[in-house]
């Protein structure tokens, strides 16, 4: 089997969806990561589900964990607007971690080296085609082990 073959498709967002949008797409297709791109489509970054969802939290709650269970469900309306209200470039780090992009001839051998190696969650299958980028899909961990049992 070769990445193109493991892949789960997936809808790239750009840096300036809504958290909101952004969330969707994970929900919906059930993802691990979110794929972001540049307006011209070059991947700019996966982003780790949590990652989103750590960023429609209340900076209270980050301060204080034991907040969230003291306040239950009366935060969860700020959490509604902060997704409506925030764009994904606001809360992604200036400098983003480097991806883990792999052709779609890569074995799961090298996909499971380099999501090791770099850490990722994901590694994002891209074909090159005309000096541009389309993006196949994502191939995380939980994929790789999958294919060796």
């Amino acid at each position: 089997m070769r990445a193109r073959e493991l892949a789960r498709p997936c809808t790239p967002v750009r840096l300036d969806a809504l958290l909101r949008d952004a969330a969707e797409v994970l929900v919906r297709e059930r993802s691990p990561v979110l794929v972001v791109v540049s307006e011209g489509g070059y991947p700019l970054a996966t982003v780790p589900a949590t990652r989103v969802l750590a960023a429609l939290l209340p900076g209270p709650v980050h301060e204080d964990p034991l907040l969230a269970a003291a306040v239950g469900a009366s935060l969860d309306d700020v959490v509604r607007e902060r997704a409506a209200s925030l764009r994904l470039a606001d809360v992604l780090p200036q400098r983003l971690s480097a991806l883990a992009v792999v052709s779609p001839d890569a074995s799961p051998l090298q996909m499971s080296a380099l999501l090791e190696r770099t850490g990722s969650p994901a590694a994002l299958v891209v074909d090159y085609r005309h000096d541009k980028p389309h993006v196949l899909g994502t191939v995380d961990a939980t994929t790789l082990l999958q294919h060796y049992l």
